[in-house]
């Protein structure tokens, strides 16, 4: 009993264990109620004053007062697939006491609770009972828990980790050195036009526009952007346009009619929403597809840019010139690599690419679905291995390109993503 783990005073076996549902943090009302003969009437949350008053060693200590009585501390601690949760008056580990029913029933208001937010296993150093990764903030509102910024890639168990499924890795035509020659009176450039995926209702995968524009009087840099070709232009013909640019115009109108991501709709059956998200799934695919075969034309014209367009609705006629970036594309295949670092108490798996067998890190701030930079050289765009290669890029692009893993359960519920990792890329260990 003495080397028993003692939480907010008593023995952690001294508290009542209620089960979660299956791989979540989840508590159901149902659960709880087939825990105890006591029940809370029709209100059950008006009735409960709650406050968050600390979260130390992974417990949660909220003052609580019920109606007419003096208040209460009641004590939770979030566990990989149950809650322990106790009380200074009655709850133990064969009774769910009345404060603290009453307590966790306001809070099920919608008949469930997810308490992800309180689970932080190996979080707390053991002697100081400081929490290694987080801050936790006290006001007067109550206990805000956020992951350090340098920690931002922390992974619990059960957390998200992007499916890596077998690379289909497309052939990709050599590259021509130097830059095609330009057609004076008919100045056409192309541009990636890029946006985050997920955020916006006018979206749209990564895809290329052609646009037309004047030259300063050094013949090397844009005076001014025209315009837009969105659509098959009169103004320009089929003769004044060289075989690359006819070729690549075509690819452009192609990528532009598959882009827009569809997105469900409310009262959309299981059905549609599946025919939904194969839509999109196939459209991704042939983009990339297109990419690929642009690149080798893309990267011999003079002039391209880069464009962030926050969605479809926001590409007009003329581009302006301020949001538009030089660019280049290079014909150069870049190769994901990972490195999985000892840190000391936690394990660091880190994404960088390789270019020519030189190792690269991330440009965080241009990032644009099938193609990366370097922070050394962001205006150099190089175009995935891969659609998988998309993904993995931009799950971990959210989280500063790296993981940390506590190393007391790294073995049982991370190193099984590691060991598919091993069998699609190259992996180093520090």
């Amino acid at each position: 009993m003495g080397d028993e783990m003692m939480l907010a005073g008593k023995p952690k076996s001294q508290f009542y264990k209620l089960p979660f549902e299956k791989s979540t943090r989840i508590l159901r009302l149902n659960v709880l109620e087939s825990h105890t003969e006591l029940r809370a009437g029709n209100r059950p949350y008006y009735m409960v004053e709650r406050k968050s008053l600390s979260f130390k060693k992974g417990v949660l200590t909220m003052r609580v007062k019920l109606e007419n009585e003096p208040p209460v501390k009641v004590y939770l601690k979030v566990e990989y697939d149950h809650l322990l949760v106790s009380c200074n008056i009655d709850t133990d580990e064969n009774y769910l006491g009345r404060y603290a029913y009453r307590t966790l029933r306001a809070m099920l208001w919608n008949e469930f609770h997810d308490f992800q937010q309180y689970y932080w296993p190996e979080c707390f150093n053991d002697a100081t009972r400081r929490p290694r990764y987080l801050e936790v903030i006290y006001d007067r509102y109550g206990v805000d828990i956020r992951l350090k910024k340098e920690f931002k890639g922390f992974f619990r168990p059960d957390d998200y980790f992007v499916h890596i499924s077998q690379r289909k890795v497309f052939d990709r035509k050599y590259v021509n050195d130097g830059l095609a020659t330009l057609n004076q009176e008919y100045l056409i450039g192309y541009c990636l036009a890029n946006t985050d995926a997920v955020r916006f209702h006018s979206n749209h995968y990564s895809f290329l526009i052609p646009y037309s524009f004047t030259l300063n009087a050094d013949n090397k840099t844009v005076k001014s952007f025209t315009g837009f070709i969105l659509e098959e232009d009169d103004s320009f013909e089929q003769s004044e346009l060289s075989v690359n640019q006819t070729e690549l115009n075509s690819i452009c109108y192609e990528m532009k009619k598959i882009a827009r991501i569809q997105f469900r709709e409310y009262g959309d059956s299981d059905e549609r929403s599946d025919e939904i998200d194969d839509i999109n799934f196939s459209n991704k695919r042939k983009v990339f597809e297109l990419f690929n075969k642009a690149l080798p034309m893309l990267s011999r014209e003079p002039f391209t840019h880069y464009l962030f367009t926050y969605g479809m609705r926001n590409i007009q006629k003329r581009p302006m010139k301020k949001d538009m970036q030089v660019a280049r594309f290079s014909g150069d295949v870049p190769r994901l690599n990972f490195l999985l670092s000892d840190k000391g108490d936690y394990y660091e798996l880190k994404l960088r690419f390789k270019v020519g067998g030189k190792v690269q890190l991330f440009c965080e701030d241009r990032i644009a679905m099938f193609f990366i930079c370097s922070s050394s050289n962001p205006t150099v765009l190089y175009l995935l291995e891969c659609e998988t290669d998309s993904r993995v890029v931009l799950f971990f692009s959210r989280k500063n390109f790296k993981i940390q893993i506590p190393k007391g359960y790294y073995k049982e519920h991370f190193e099984p993503y590691v060991d598919e990792i091993k069998k699609q890329y190259e992996l180093e260990i520090k």
